[in-house]
C-alpha cells in the first residue's frame, strides 16, 4: 500500500510539469502554422509563470511584430 500511494504522490507532482509541456507545445504548433494569437494565449501564462523558452518565444514574437 505504501508504495501504491507513493506512485500517486509521484504522479501528482509530475502532472502539472506535463500539463505545461503540453499548453507550451500546443503554443508551439500554433505559432508554427501562424495562428500567433493562440500562441501568445498559451505562452503568455507559462512566461508570467518563469518559464524562460515562452518568455523567450513571447520576446521573438514581439520582435518580429
Amino acid at each position: 500500500m505504501l508504495n501504491y500511494l507513493r506512485a500517486v504522490a509521484v504522479l501528482f507532482l509530475l502532472l502539472p510539469s506535463a500539463l505545461v509541456a503540453q499548453d507550451f507545445n500546443f503554443g508551439l504548433r500554433a505559432f508554427n502554422a501562424g495562428d500567433y494569437a493562440v500562441a501568445l494565449q498559451e505562452w503568455s501564462p507559462l512566461a508570467e509563470q518563469g518559464n524562460t523558452s515562452a518568455q523567450n518565444n513571447l520576446g521573438v514574437m514581439h520582435e518580429k511584430g
